[in-house]
């Protein structure tokens, strides 16, 4: 048998990976993802008691609490799916698990950055659309509120590369961009989960707030010559506005994915080399 990676082994581990994820996130991401209904049924029961009318907020409101309560799933989740690495009962058994090392990364990468957050955004999204079925004082539902917006978005972005004579942005790219950036954090706080025994979430954070601090004041050091030598004047000129803004596009996505490609080496890294 492949010691790295078997497809069979790994598909019955996986499916006790999966009723493992299940058993400790399941409630987490359901009450999560059922947040938006649960704040607009409360405010709207507040209202009725005050005033005697029922009225909540409106789909501007339930699109915040939306993305707000993504960001919980993104940023908690895989402590609590992986936070039990670090205990040594737990951690010490789940080594001790007939499955190598890559195929216990890859199940983690599937369950916290494909699962948890796709089964978020349905049951949301679900319960949202059904909100506004039964209570029409809701106004739009979110799915044809980001359709609609989606259209105008690309008619806008469409205009702007219009009047600049070249391609600015896309909306395929900001979409890319923004789905390469919830991978990066979701695998930022799987790492975190790997390593810190206690207060995951916030330890992680700290640390991403004091790397940020470093890196930004770096980069400042780095490119303060840059904005002193000229270069300013030099993008004025539409063609090397054009080659700046090309250049920009390509250099960010490539570092997003190379931290990307970094965070599950590390997370493997990390799986493999454990003692407790």
């Amino acid at each position: 048998m492949n010691n790295i990676f078997d497809f069979k082994r790994f598909g019955k581990y996986y499916i006790s990976d999966l009723k493992h994820t299940f058993d400790y996130s399941a409630l987490t991401i359901l009450l999560t993802s059922l947040s938006g209904v649960i704040a607009y049924l409360f405010f709207g029961v507040m209202k009725l008691i005050v005033s005697g009318e029922w009225m909540s907020y409106g789909i501007a409101g339930r699109c915040i609490t939306f993305v707000i309560a993504f960001y919980i799933i993104v940023f908690s989740v895989p402590a609590k799916c992986y936070g039990y690495f670090t205990d040594k009962r737990s951690g010490t058994f789940f080594t001790l698990i007939p499955a190598s090392s890559l195929e216990k990364t890859i199940s983690m990468i599937i369950n916290v950055c494909i699962l948890a957050p796709l089964s978020y955004i349905l049951i949301s999204l679900a319960a949202d659309s059904l909100l506004c079925l039964l209570d029409p004082m809701a106004g739009n539902s979110i799915i044809y509120t980001v359709t609609s917006a989606s259209g105008e978005l690309h008619d806008a972005l469409a205009m702007l590369n219009g009047q600049a004579n070249f391609e600015i942005v896309t909306t395929g790219e900001l979409i890319t961009g923004y789905i390469l950036n919830v991978i990066n954090w979701i695998l930022i706080f799987l790492v975190g989960s790997l390593y810190f025994k206690k207060n995951k979430v916030g330890k992680t954070f700290l640390v991403v707030i004091l790397v940020s601090m470093v890196i930004g004041s770096l980069s400042t050091w780095i490119l303060l010559p840059f904005a002193n030598s000229g270069l300013i004047e030099r993008l004025s000129n539409a063609e090397n506005v054009q080659h700046a803004f090309t250049l920009f596009k390509f250099s960010t996505v490539s570092v997003a994915a190379i931290e990307i490609v970094g965070l599950m080496i590390w997370t493997y890294i990390r799986v493999r080399t454990v003692k407790h």
